[in-house]
């Protein structure tokens, strides 16, 4: 048996997912490798004494409207999509409601801010992603 770094696993998935979107657009495959890669990389961050992406979301929501917000709520809604495509729970669970592209596009891109935030080196996969980012205005996103 083998020891492997789940950050390193984690580089892998996002590689991956980053591959799946814009070369194949295979929005399923990568929101699912962007999300699993995102957990890894937000948990290590938390670990580490850290703040992830969507907990500095919801931080600075909280100062803009200037009240607290349902952090949970935000939380489930933020991984819906991710987790409907990963679990079917009963019959009446069998089809979900998603925007593939754009929901892909989210976690992907949560991904990329948090690999970026744990200094994780940056790699021809990531600056395509990058300038893709810089260019949904011309894209459509």
């Amino acid at each position: 048996m083998e020891r492997f770094d789940k950050l390193d696993i984690a580089d892998e998935m996002l590689e991956s997912a980053i591959e799946s979107y814009l070369d194949n657009e295979k929005y399923f495959s990568s929101l699912h490798l962007a999300g699993a890669a995102q957990e890894i990389y937000g948990k290590w961050l938390r670990i580490n004494g850290g703040q992830d992406f969507s907990t500095m979301m919801q931080n600075q929501a909280e100062k803009i409207f200037d009240e607290p917000i349902n952090r949970k709520s935000v939380k489930k809604e933020d991984k819906r999509s991710k987790n409907s495509i990963k679990h079917m729970d009963n019959k009446s669970d069998r089809f979900t409601d998603l925007q593939p592209q754009m929901d892909s596009f989210m976690a992907i891109s949560e991904a990329v801010a948090e690999y970026l935030m744990l200094q994780r080196p940056e790699t021809s996969n990531i600056t395509r992603f990058k300038n893709y980012l810089i260019s949904t205005k011309e894209n459509g996103l």
